[in-house]
């Protein structure tokens, strides 16, 4: 908690106006960004398409029936999304 408080740019990757982060475009890799449909503290309503603008390129999963820390509502639901993602078995 100390290191996400202590982020020398956290308002402005959650600020919502034009004091942001600027555009990952192009990216620099694949990136694929899996958010809990049920996330109350950062929620998808919120803050996704803001997301959407700064990694225009990027691929978003909603992981369902889920919240903040999905790995402990559905740790399943976590492992298929990422060996899906980098194709692993």
């Amino acid at each position: 908690m100390d290191d996400f408080l202590g982020c020398t740019v956290l308002g402005e990757f959650f600020a919502t106006d034009d004091e942001q982060i600027a555009p990952l475009d192009p990216l620099p890799c694949p990136i694929t960004v899996a958010w809990s449909e049920k996330d109350m503290i950062v929620p998808v309503g919120s803050y996704g398409t803001n997301a959407q603008r700064r990694l225009p390129q990027a691929t978003f999963k909603i992981l369902p029936d889920v919240a903040h820390d999905p790995m402990m509502d559905d740790p399943t639901l976590v492992a298929r999304t990422i060996l899906d993602v980098t194709g692993a078995v």
